[in-house]
């Protein structure tokens, strides 16, 4: 792959991550299932920076792929836990 091709695909993938709010204010929501959509996002831009890395043989992008992905893990998880805290308050 070529220098210039693999400098443009970690450029755009360097930016991707999951900000701002999940949803629009009126739309109802608990806490768990936004931590666990961000999370499933995070995962998934964690999977695509750290193949693009694999093909382009960038180490830092695979690292940075691995780190993310395992903070999406991590939210996913995040999530699960307040959603069984607000269950159990609710009952």
């Amino acid at each position: 792959m070529s220098i210039l091709r693999t400098a443009g695909l970690r450029a755009a993938l360097t930016g991707l991550t999951l900000t701002g709010p999940a949803f629009a204010d009126d739309t109802p929501t608990t806490a768990g299932a936004v931590d666990r959509l961000k999370g499933l996002a995070n995962e998934a831009v964690g999977s695509a920076k750290r193949g693009v890395g694999n093909l382009t043989e960038d180490e830092d992008l695979k690292a940075e792929g691995r780190a993310q992905k395992l903070r999406g893990q991590a939210q996913q998880e995040r999530g699960k836990v307040k959603d069984t805290i607000e269950n159990a308050i609710d009952k």
